[in-house]
């Protein structure tokens, strides 16, 4: 991705993130999947008209797929345009997305998410660790396997759980909070342990009065 097709796309996201289901509608799964060749879909209008034919709960579940998807590149893209981040050449590759400072050993894995449904009422970000725990958890059976390190970014907002989709595309005040984590990460290198590997997270966060926040752990 380029500067151009980024401001291009990251518009498109922007329009279509109040549209979005918060939740799935249904389990994510193959047979759903082959109705439509989501990744060739480069653009909204493209997406549109592939899934012009299904039923409406198809067409959220696309929709939601291509959003959170695309959501993901952007949030690359914000990282690996600042000096000191490369991205994957291999862009089929699952091992990592980015990597910080020509150094093998902080290569992750960019994981766009939000507070799971199960420790919203207890919410504290004194815990980043639960996120980090409940999500390496939820993986597939052959996660020991397959585990990355990551980096996850949580979207969390205290006015309406359900905007935590629209802080997704808060592309201006991610790109600044980014510049401030990998200057930070110059000097300090703490991450949360989980079994062989390490996560780290940043919190873009929507407070009661509308104004944004972040946090890193």
């Amino acid at each position: 991705m380029n500067a151009l097709e980024f401001d291009e796309l990251s518009k498109q996201l922007q329009k279509l993130a109040p549209e979005i289901p918060l939740h799935w509608g249904k389990i994510q799964n193959n047979i759903t999947d082959k109705k439509v060749s989501l990744f060739k879909c480069k653009t909204l209008a493209s997406l549109e008209l592939a899934i012009s034919k299904l039923p409406e709960d198809d067409k959220n579940y696309f929709k939601r797929r291509w959003f959170l998807w695309q959501c993901a590149r952007c949030d690359e893209y914000l990282f690996y345009a600042q000096n000191g981040v490369n991205r994957n050449p291999n862009s089929r590759s699952q091992e990592y997305d980015i990597e910080f400072f020509e150094d093998k050993n902080l290569r992750f894995d960019v994981k766009g998410t939000l507070v799971p449904k199960e420790l919203r009422s207890n919410f504290s970000f004194e815990f980043p660790e639960k996120i980090v725990n409940f999500y390496y958890s939820k993986q597939s059976i052959g996660k020991r396997s397959c585990l990355q390190n990551r980096l996850f970014i949580v979207h969390h907002s205290f006015i309406d759980h359900k905007r935590a989709l629209e802080l997704r595309c808060s592309w201006d005040y991610k790109s600044e909070v980014y510049k401030s984590f990998i200057h930070q990460l110059k000097s300090t290198k703490n991450f949360i342990k989980y079994l062989n590997v390490k996560a780290s997270v940043i919190f873009i966060i929507e407070k009661k009065d509308g104004s944004l926040s972040y946090r890193f752990a």
